[in-house]
């Protein structure tokens, strides 16, 4: 009896939501270009202070340091993540965040195969869900 309860209640929630065009779940362009300059900065950031650490013999943990960065800068708009790429990497346009962007995931790719394919990587791969590939060679404009 609790089972057709359960049922009965799973298809009442199920009738209940609201229906939502596709389109309206994408992501806009403008913020898959905010989240590519994030990642791009994100990355370039953690490689410079895990070399700093690995200097200095001190540790360097990538899955802290992602989640620490994606709470400081998260909500950062796109043109202060490009002036962050521009003073602290010398990344002047999109153009050159594309290429550094395409230099990290090669750069993966390689780690991947030489690790023969599997996913026990470093955690300097930790963080990466973004795919950009598609926005590569588009134009966009700073607000």
């Amino acid at each position: 009896m609790a089972t057709a309860t359960a049922t009965r209640k799973s298809a009442k929630s199920t009738k209940q939501r609201k229906h939502t065009p596709a389109l309206e779940l994408v992501i806009p362009y403008q913020e898959k270009i905010r989240l590519m300059v994030l990642e791009v900065v994100r990355e370039e950031a953690g490689r410079e202070l895990s070399a700093t650490a690995r200097f200095s013999n001190q540790d360097f943990d990538w899955e802290e340091f992602n989640a620490q960065f994606r709470k400081d800068y998260g909500a950062t708009s796109l043109k202060e993540l490009m002036r962050y790429a521009r003073i602290k990497f010398g990344l002047n346009s999109l153009d050159e965040i594309r290429e550094r962007r395409v230099q990290h995931k090669q750069r993966r790719r390689e780690r991947i195969a030489n690790a023969g394919g599997f996913a026990d990587l470093s955690d300097e791969d930790a963080g990466y869900s973004l795919e950009m590939e598609d926005l590569e060679g588009d134009e966009i404009e700073l607000a």
